[in-house]
């Protein structure tokens, strides 16, 4: 496994990122945007960018992209929902440097579609370096975080977003709180 160096500073803009999130999720109301995961993905974006912004974590080289095709060069064949990173065309750095926050969206996931993800996120983790995950399952009230069982706890957030009543409901845990908690 390959050891990851968090950036200088990566623990204020991890918090950020976090509250960002959060943030995020309770501005989606319009129930239509959790009748599909691509409804829900296009207004997610939309809002956390927003939310990025407005902690000035965006800039011209640290970018929010979705759907970020991930290929050759990258180690990997996956597309990651939505991801924060500087791209290595801008930095001329390697891929697997400046890479902050990725994001996992399914609808309505199960426990097994919810073990899929994780894989794919702890593969971010490990092969790209990525210190922020996030599965967000959608129209949901689990998030199955107390079923990884992955390398990198320390790393991903699970998110549980329903509609209650026409008001967002969110459940973001940490795996070390939940842990903590018993």
């Amino acid at each position: 496994m390959v050891e990851f160096i968090e950036p200088e500073g990566f623990d204020r803009m991890k918090e950020l990122i976090i509250d960002a999130t959060r943030e995020a999720l309770h501005g989606i109301r319009d129930a239509r945007f959790f009748r599909t995961e691509r409804g829900f993905h296009g207004a997610f974006y939309c809002a956390l960018m927003k939310s990025l912004s407005e902690r000035e974590l965006l800039t011209e080289d640290t970018l929010l992209e979705m759907e970020y095709q991930k290929s050759a060069r990258h180690v990997l064949y996956q597309r990651p929902d939505i991801v924060l990173h500087k791209p290595a065309e801008i930095t001329g750095a390697a891929v697997s440097d400046n890479n902050y926050a990725v994001w996992a969206l399914k609808r309505h996931a199960s426990g097994e579609a919810a073990a899929d993800d994780f894989g794919k996120l702890d593969s971010m983790f490990s092969v790209l370096k990525y210190p922020l995950g996030f599965f967000i399952n959608i129209d949901a009230s689990d998030h199955y975080l107390r079923s990884y069982e992955g390398p990198f706890p320390e790393r991903l957030y699970g998110c549980a977003v329903w509609l209650d009543q026409g008001n967002p409901t969110v459940r973001l845990d940490s795996i070390t709180r939940i842990r903590q908690s018993g």
